[in-house]
């Protein structure tokens, strides 16, 4: 394989022509062969990628929808019926945006801290575009009913790779997965999403597990009220050099305490920095390990 040959990736170009010419000869994708299990493509991408910040972001993707900030979700969060919604506040969406159940919430925080992704869109139209011109033919709008949306629209941003990646996301429980109207459902969501190049898959309440989960929400809350995440990249750059190379002991407080005092911050600004330094990628938390202030510090290799 050459160097830089990155057409071995989910999500690459070269991968999207191997499944059209596959499904051409009569290929059945189904739901397991398309790699939707709970360690999905995003899970099993590796490497340290660094999250430049702000993103560089067209003003529209290839469908022709809104970027982020500027992109609306189809359904807001009063449009839920069954999960628990809410109106969550993500840097990678632009502000605040619709999650319609406590799962989703839990898949957007995962997100936010993934420096593979740089932007988040919830609740992402998407329709058969033969049955929106047949209707224009007609003369007729097409009725919201038909079409879907997508729970989470990702663009992602890969190492070498000289193009944004977009992959849709249903959140959805284990125990609903095979049933009939939910395979039905994706079938149609991924059929929909393979004609402008964007890939899908499946994540359920597995897919992050509590620990992780409350370890992202904390890493969130040390980066309330950062305005200008770009301003301070070179801060959290030395911060997290100076943290990864500490030989300081004891509970999280302490460690974070002292290295910031060493490079004239305060505690408060000591846990900004260490979010933020999670939230670009230049550290990464164990997520084996609960990440509390009273605990060690447990970072990965």
């Amino acid at each position: 394989m050459a160097i830089g040959d990155v057409s071995h990736l989910p999500f690459s170009r070269a991968e999207a022509e191997r499944i059209r010419m596959s499904i051409s000869r009569g290929a059945d994708w189904s739901t397991a062969e398309l790699g939707r299990t709970d360690e999905g493509y995003l899970r099993q991408l590796t490497g340290r990628p660094i999250l430049k910040w702000p993103p560089e972001l067209p003003p529209h993707d290839p469908r022709g929808v809104s970027s982020a900030p500027s992109f609306e979700c189809w359904k807001k969060a009063s449009a839920s019926k069954i999960g628990i919604a809410g109106s969550y506040f993500s840097h990678k969406a632009g502000g605040r945006t619709a999650c319609h159940s406590f799962l989703e919430a839990k898949l957007l925080r995962s997100f936010e801290m993934n420096p593979y992704v740089i932007e988040i869109r919830t609740q992402y139209p998407s329709w058969d575009r033969d049955a929106f011109l047949a209707y224009a033919l007609r003369g007729r709008r097409m009725p919201k009913n038909k079409v879907l949306t997508i729970d989470f629209m990702l663009t992602l941003h890969i190492p070498g790779y000289p193009f944004r990646l977009y992959l849709g996301v249903s959140g959805k429980p284990s125990a609903l997965l095979q049933e009939p109207a939910v395979l039905g459902r994706h079938e149609r969501e991924t059929s929909q999403l393979w004609t402008w190049g964007c890939a899908h898959e499946v994540m359920t309440e597995r897919t992050v597990t509590e620990r992780e989960h409350v370890n992202c929400r904390r890493l969130l809350s040390y980066m309330l009220h950062t305005d200008d995440i770009g301003a301070l990249v070179p801060a959290v750059v030395e911060f997290a050099q100076a943290i990864s190379t500490t030989t300081a002991s004891g509970p999280l407080k302490r460690v974070i305490g002292m290295v910031a005092k060493r490079l004239g911050h305060d505690e408060r600004m000591g846990f900004r920095l260490f979010g933020l330094a999670h939230f670009l990628g230049y550290l990464r938390w164990n997520h084996r390990y609960e990440l509390d202030p009273r605990k060690p510090l447990s970072l990965s290799d």
